[in-house]
């Protein structure tokens, strides 16, 4: 699941620094994060509000959240979180930091593509075709992927849940096609 089909778009300018680092290792954040999480929008650029950004905090808006709470998904911490517009110092209260709680080793590596990179041990794999296999996947409706951690892995009921709320630029890949 990502977010690639809004354009124009208004993308992130400022992010907060995180006192322990990216939120990609799946596991609950029990240290105190200050709160609101503050963003910075691109001064320069005019087009839509994403309702993911894919940043070091992830940003999800509550559209997208409320879609993936009628799938189900119950493995999210949420933070408060505001975006704002630095030129006019609009503050946008509509979206929340996640973390994702699960990191799962899900693909099919054997039926998967690599990419062929350096060092995917410091960064996790890149893929040229992913296919998932499900029953590692374990039933879970969302989780990172543990072989490339940036990667949040849907299962088909939250993609037609978001899809239903008609939440705006969500992108899903089915199995086999993503690259990344």
């Amino acid at each position: 699941m990502t977010c690639e089909g809004l354009n124009p778009r208004v993308g992130l300018r400022k992010v907060p620094s995180l006192p322990r680092g990216p939120w990609f290792r799946g596991r609950e954040i029990t240290y105190p994060v200050k709160q609101p999480l503050r963003y910075g929008l691109d001064p320069q650029a005019k087009g839509h509000l994403l309702p993911l950004y894919e940043a070091s905090a992830p940003l999800f808006r509550d559209d997208l959240l409320a879609a993936l709470e009628k799938s189900g998904v119950d493995n999210l911490q949420l933070f408060d979180a505001v975006l704002i517009e630095p030129k006019t110092k609009v503050e946008h209260t509509n979206y929340k930091a996640v973390n994702i709680i699960g990191r799962v080793a899900a693909a099919d590596m054997s039926s998967s593509t690599l990419m062929n990179l350096p060092n995917p041990e410091l960064f996790g794999q890149s893929f040229d075709a992913l296919v998932i296999d499900e029953k590692k996947a374990g039933g879970l409706l969302l989780f990172r992927l543990d072989e490339s951690a940036s990667a949040i892995v849907v299962h088909d009921r939250v993609k037609k849940s978001v899809e239903a709320a008609e939440v705006p630029g969500m992108t899903f890949y089915e199995s086999g096609e993503w690259s990344g």
